[in-house]
């Protein structure tokens, strides 16, 4: 048998190819795909960097790792599934859930969703998952202010998160829509530096941000520069996107500050014992691994605390999902999250 998936090619086009279907092995259910998001960021880095080569030869690629379905079957070890259970799904190189009608999933990566929860908003499982373990590396008590740089889709759902934790939020986007998409949800949001500099003065009282969460793609390093100012003395910057380190020394000297990057959604990611294998991380010892974030990012959702429906700007049918692509590259004021629909999926929400 066999079912569509997309791909990028040796060129940059986003392209349909029919593919086998994934087999069922242990520790996994395989998944009817209802709904998937496109990640603005790193799928569209990885479309741009080969359009900037586009003679190299290279072999298609596949994009995508966050999606919704109904489970078609369940392999051993996955009693605690049934077939037509509704579920978010976080791909993995071992078991991959992106832009595929299809989907193979890992234990730990395969979320059961609470009726509160529709297939639509569990399209965000993985990228949630990522948002929350930018925010817990960030290391933020209760009242704490944070910085959030960015407000795409993940700078969207970090400062979301911020607030439900119930941290003070100031947020910057360059795109005033995007800033007041995010006042919307109770976070203090700007289009320009200054008035982030004021604000994080009158916050703190001049003491300068807990965090600042740089939500970015950039090969420039002044979000870094930009953030060693904001954050106040022994505070931390987290770089959730793609940032560069090149900066003066004397500003770390100054604040002493701590830098670290956020990677994916938690501990467990990249270990093919944990995501191959449903290996768990101990609880005692790794409190929140990559599938507890993944858990508690849609508990987010089931109460209530964490929107994510206001951010879909637009939605495309699988077949279009070259049109999906370029509305982000081309209109990309225009546009934030963009989901991808897959007809046929019995329980599916249109």
């Amino acid at each position: 048998m066999h079912m569509k998936q997309v791909f990028t090619d040796g060129q940059g086009a986003v392209v349909i190819r029919e593919v086998s279907m994934p087999e069922l092995r242990p520790q996994t259910a395989l998944t009817r795909t209802a709904y998937s998001l496109i990640s603005t960021g790193t799928e569209t880095m990885a479309i741009l960097g080969r359009r900037a080569n586009p003679d190299a030869k290279r072999p298609d690629a596949a994009i995508g790792y966050t999606n919704s379905g109904v489970v078609i079957q369940a392999g051993p070890g996955m009693e605690h599934l049934s077939p037509g259970d509704r579920v978010g799904c976080y791909g993995s190189s071992f078991a991959p859930a992106g832009h595929v009608a299809n989907s193979l999933v890992s234990r730990h990566l395969c979320i059961p969703l609470p009726d509160s929860v529709s297939l639509r908003q569990a399209a965000f499982t993985g990228l949630g998952g990522i948002a929350v373990q930018a925010v817990r590396q960030a290391r933020l008590s209760f009242g704490e202010t944070a910085v959030v740089v960015g407000l795409g889709v993940l700078g969207q759902l970090v400062s979301r998160i911020c607030v439900a934790a119930g941290y003070r939020v100031i947020a910057v986007d360059l795109m005033n829509s995007r800033a007041q998409i995010a006042g919307q949800q109770g976070v203090e949001a700007y289009s320009n530096a200054e008035a982030v500099s004021s604000a994080v003065a009158r916050v703190t009282e001049g003491n300068g941000a807990d965090a600042v969460l740089l939500c970015v793609a950039t090969k420039s390093s002044e979000p870094v520069r930009q953030a060693l100012e904001w954050v106040r003395f022994h505070g931390r910057v987290v770089i959730v996107g793609v940032a560069q380190l090149d900066v003066d020394r004397n500003l770390f000297f100054s604040k002493e500050a701590e830098i670290t990057i956020s990677r994916a959604a938690g501990p467990g990611r990249y270990d093919e014992s944990y995501e191959k294998d449903a290996v768990d991380l101990p609880y005692p010892l790794v409190r929140w691994s990559e599938g507890r974030n993944l858990q508690e990012f849609i508990r987010l959702i089931a109460e209530g605390r964490v929107v994510v429906d206001d951010l879909i700007s637009h939605e495309f049918p699988l077949s279009e999902a070259a049109a999906a692509f370029e509305q982000i590259l081309e209109r990309p004021s225009e546009t934030l999250a963009v989901v991808l629909r897959y007809d046929g999926c019995e329980g599916a929400e249109h």
